[in-house]
Formats: structure tokens, C-alpha cells, sequence
């Protein structure tokens, strides 16, 4: 087993994902990247990926060092190492 959590956040973004700001949304955790990878499409389809005030949703499961190194404010999504992010189709 692996002693890495992997965290399924969802975020508001530009465009171009580079002025993005995580949304006050309960962080699920998970086991593995692939568990956590399964519920992206899911995550995108809530009610509060839906009301965000964005032009582009971007969910991503990051490592719990990852998530630290993000914090709270405005970040810039093409500057986080090793993450793929998903956007919401709407």
C-alpha cells in the first residue's frame, strides 16, 4: 500500500489556467491516483463546479505535497509539477 494520499480539488481558472483559485469545496482523499483519477468526472458535474464564477473548471487529484505547496490564493495551474488537469465541458 501506498503511503501517498492523493486529494480530488476542483478549481475556478481563467482561460488559460493561469489566474485559478480553489473552490471552498469539501477535498475527498483517496488511496491511489486511479481512484481518485475515476471521480474527477463526477467532481466536474456538481452543483458547485457548475456555479462557479469562471470561465473554465479545472479538477485535478494532486499529492497531499502538492495541495501545500497550492494553498489557498490566486495560483497559476501551468506552474504545478506532474499535474494533468481536466476541465469542466460547459
Amino acid at each position: 500500500m501506498s503511503a501517498t494520499l492523493y486529494a480530488l480539488a476542483l478549481f475556478a481558472c481563467s482561460d488559460d489556467g493561469t489566474a485559478c483559485q480553489r473552490l471552498e469545496t469539501p477535498v475527498r482523499t483517496y488511496e491511489t491516483r486511479g481512484s481518485c483519477d475515476a471521480g474527477i468526472d463526477i467532481a466536474l458535474d456538481t452543483e458547485a463546479a457548475r456555479k462557479a464564477e469562471a470561465p473554465t473548471v479545472y479538477a485535478q487529484c494532486l499529492t497531499s505535497r502538492q495541495m501545500a505547496s497550492i494553498g489557498k490564493g490566486i495560483i497559476d495551474l501551468t506552474r504545478v509539477n506532474g499535474a494533468r488537469f481536466a476541465s469542466a465541458g460547459f
